[in-house]
């Protein structure tokens, strides 16, 4: 299968070469965005295949026995779950810019199911690496290394390649000061937390879609085909002076 996902990615990077080599920056375009992160989506699946989280999930039960006889772990599965729904379907739905960008739920619900799930097994990644890197640890330290480096990949990635080349804009630079600390920085302490203690793979995964979904349909991600105008992602010099998101600013 893998090899079948490999073959995928080469078909989307040959198509976004071929048709947005040399797209103009200053104009988002829906399919250059779909191709992009079409690339990114195979590229998790074929690092959790590599990193084995892919088999371990495929392997993991979504609750192993006695789980439901355990009341910590039902009360803590239901901290985690009420904090992503009201985190992201709450707080970070509500505070998306969208232009005018309208609900159109068949290509937002696949594009947050793909992103979920595969951001989802990439993170887990990161937890068999730390493993590996780790051998013989306790677990808080092992725990700590891979939040350590979910961290810091997530932060890159987002603010200088996502949120500049595949979403549509959708902060400000107020919204993003408020939605880091409120949204995703106690989404992956929470989670990761609750993965750490009860090994959990497929929620885990589903926590992760869960608030990706949320995101799609908060930022109104346009399908592929559209041709609503949005506009493209305000940069600022970020890191060696690459261009990163600096949220949306009025030109007055």
């Amino acid at each position: 299968m893998i090899w079948a996902v490999f073959a995928v990615m080469l078909v989307f990077v040959g198509c976004y070469v071929a048709r947005f080599r040399d797209h103009d920056k200053e104009v988002w375009s829906p399919p250059a965005a779909w191709l992009r992160a079409g690339i990114y989506f195979c590229f998790c699946l074929i690092v959790a295949d590599l990193s084995g989280a892919l088999s371990a999930a495929v392997a993991s039960p979504l609750i192993y026995p006695g789980q439901l006889e355990d009341p910590w772990w039902l009360l803590s599965t239901v901290v985690v779950l009420i904090f992503i729904i009201v985190a992201y379907w709450g707080y970070w739905y509500h505070n998306t810019l969208r232009f005018g960008r309208q609900l159109d739920v068949l290509p937002q619900l696949v594009f947050g199911l793909c992103w979920g799930l595969t951001t989802g097994l990439y993170f887990l990644s990161f937890w068999h690496l730390a493993l590996m890197l780790g051998e013989g640890w306790p677990l808080w330290l092992v725990w700590l290394l891979a939040y350590t480096m979910i961290s810091v990949w997530q932060a890159l990635w987002m603010d200088m390649y996502w949120d500049v080349y595949v979403s549509p804009e959708h902060d400000s630079p107020e919204s993003i000061r408020r939605k880091v600390p409120r949204t995703h920085i106690p989404n992956m302490t929470l989670c990761l937390t609750y993965f750490a203690v009860y090994q959990n793979y497929w929620i885990f995964i589903g926590l992760q879609t869960i608030a990706l979904l949320a995101a799609s349909f908060g930022m109104r991600m346009p399908a592929p085909w559209s041709r609503q105008l949005t506009p493209p992602a305000r940069q600022v010099p970020g890191l060696l002076g690459l261009p990163r998101a600096g949220g949306y600013v009025e030109e007055n």
